[in-house]
């Protein structure tokens, strides 16, 4: 005999599938634009996010499995829809402003308030975060419209509001920092619903004929003539400042790498590549062996 499921009639189901499968494929996209603006903003790529979980549930469940000192950024897609909010475990915020300001990201304590200028830089950086998510129908602007320090000050939705929850973990130097979470009320999100389907965005996880993602498509013509800057390294080596200060022209300095090993070639301030030197033609160039890091 099978067993018998209790079916909760608290947790009414509200969103389809189809509009599931969106926000899905829209929070995996915003992992890869996240983690790109990041690194930009860091000048580093210690920061990874990726999507954890996701699910339609009501607030009064999602919110118990908040941390009261959750930072609560709340934001609005004018003109048609507001109320919409993410979930920063504080961790993770502390980890990003230091990293803004220059640090490393580790943070020992937790406990100390965030500052103006804490959530100054914070703003900024979210509100580059939110400009990046790929939108199917025609709005004005992402905005953020408000921050709330904990969770206790947040009180715009009731518990039995359904919602859905997408849960990104937050890694530094490939150790969880902690969470963000989305959270998308049904009632403030449901005018624009029919445009995720009808706009055909519902299939966004999709392959299109050549088997290409279709929303990282739209994305890479949205961003391949952007310029970026990359640099072939022959080498490094370390001299004093006595030595540096006595070079002269014509002397010579060694490099740590050897004539026939493959070099480091990086894009921005992350290394990407390895390749060999050599000529093409009266030109010199390199050529590509390998990537370094292959999820890139």
């Amino acid at each position: 005999m099978e067993d018998i499921k209790l079916y909760d009639f608290k947790k009414s189901e509200k969103f389809s599938i189809e509009n599931i499968r969106y926000f899905v494929a829209m929070a995996e996209e915003f992992c890869k634009t996240s983690n790109m603006q990041i690194s930009y903003e860091t000048k580093s790529d210690s920061f990874k996010i990726d999507l954890e979980k996701s699910s339609q549930t009501n607030f009064g469940e999602f919110i118990e499995t908040v941390n009261s000192n959750n930072v609560v950024v709340e934001y609005r897609i004018y003109p048609l829809v507001e109320n919409l909010t993410i979930f920063f475990d504080k961790h993770v915020v502390l980890s990003l402003v230091d990293s803004l300001l220059g640090g490393d990201g580790k943070i020992e304590s937790i406990d100390r308030d965030l500052t103006n200028i804490d959530l100054e830089l914070f703003k900024y950086l979210v509100d580059c975060l939110l400009r990046r998510i790929y939108i199917p129908y025609h709005y004005e602007s992402i905005k953020v419209v408000d921050i709330y320090t904990n969770t206790v000050e947040y009180q715009k939705l009731n518990n039995k509001d359904v919602i859905f929850e997408a849960s990104l973990n937050v890694a530094l130097h490939k150790e969880s920092l902690g969470a963000l979470r989305f959270c998308m009320p049904y009632k403030n999100m449901e005018s624009v619903l029919g445009d995720l389907v009808n706009n055909n965005i519902k299939g966004l996880n999709r392959l299109d004929e050549e088997g290409e993602n279709l929303l990282s498509k739209d994305s890479l013509d949205f961003t391949k003539n952007v310029e970026v800057d990359i640099c072939a390294k022959l080498g490094v080596a370390t001299v004093s400042i006595n030595d540096l200060l006595n070079l002269e022209s014509g002397d010579v300095i060694l490099l740590d790498q050897r004539i026939y090993e493959d070099i480091t070639v990086s894009v921005g301030s992350a290394d990407v590549y390895k390749a060999k030197v050599g000529l093409l033609g009266i030109k010199k160039g390199i050529q590509i062996t390998d990537i370094i890091d292959k999820e890139r």
